[in-house]
């Protein structure tokens, strides 16, 4: 049964990432979101028609090089479409859950000190985690733009940095500086 469970993902994915859906700009939108990534100036936007009770209508776009944020928003933007907010929020609150589960679970690099000092650190990709950190921010973001908005303040969009999470590193989750050693 889990196989047969697993294969259903993977063909659901390869179909996102074939042909995204909801892919593009909604004009008409209730609320605007920018989830991005301050590192490499990758962004995920989400146009959102709402109501007070359900998402009407969702589409998003990204600048990001990798094609894991269109498969990954196409995925999120399908899953909360036409279903009510509560619904969509307990979604993205288990996604975000995962998603700091996978930072979590990155390894640490390997340090090679045979390598002259720029070179000892092996570059570790966070990448898939980024791309997933983007999307699910654009939503919050977009969320976050609705509510502002209902408190009078008008603005065009609302933008939110992702927050990335490493077990090794305090700062940047793409490569870690040798740390000399106390003798």
């Amino acid at each position: 049964m889990q196989e047969e469970n697993q294969e259903e993902l993977s063909i659901e994915i390869a179909k996102h990432m074939m042909q995204p859906e909801n892919y593009g700009k909604l004009e008409d939108a209730d609320c605007v979101g920018v989830g991005i990534d301050n590192a490499t100036k990758s962004y995920v936007i989400m146009y959102m028609k709402r109501d007070s009770s359900h998402i009407l209508d969702v589409k998003f776009g990204t600048n990001s090089a990798t094609q894991d944020a269109a498969t990954l928003g196409s995925l999120l933007t399908e899953m909360i479409k036409g279903e009510p907010i509560v619904d969509s929020l307990v979604t993205v609150l288990g996604l975000e859950q995962d998603l700091q589960e996978a930072y979590a679970n990155i390894q640490p690099p390997k340090i090679d000190t045979s390598k002259p000092e720029g070179e000892q650190v092996e570059h570790i990709s966070t990448d898939h985690q980024d791309s997933a950190n983007m999307v699910l921010t654009s939503f919050r973001a977009a969320m976050r733009h609705y509510d502002r908005k209902q408190e009078g303040i008008e603005e065009e969009q609302f933008e939110m940095s992702i927050v990335k999470t490493c077990p090794y590193s305090s700062g940047d989750c793409s490569f870690v500086e040798k740390t000399k050693e106390k003798k």
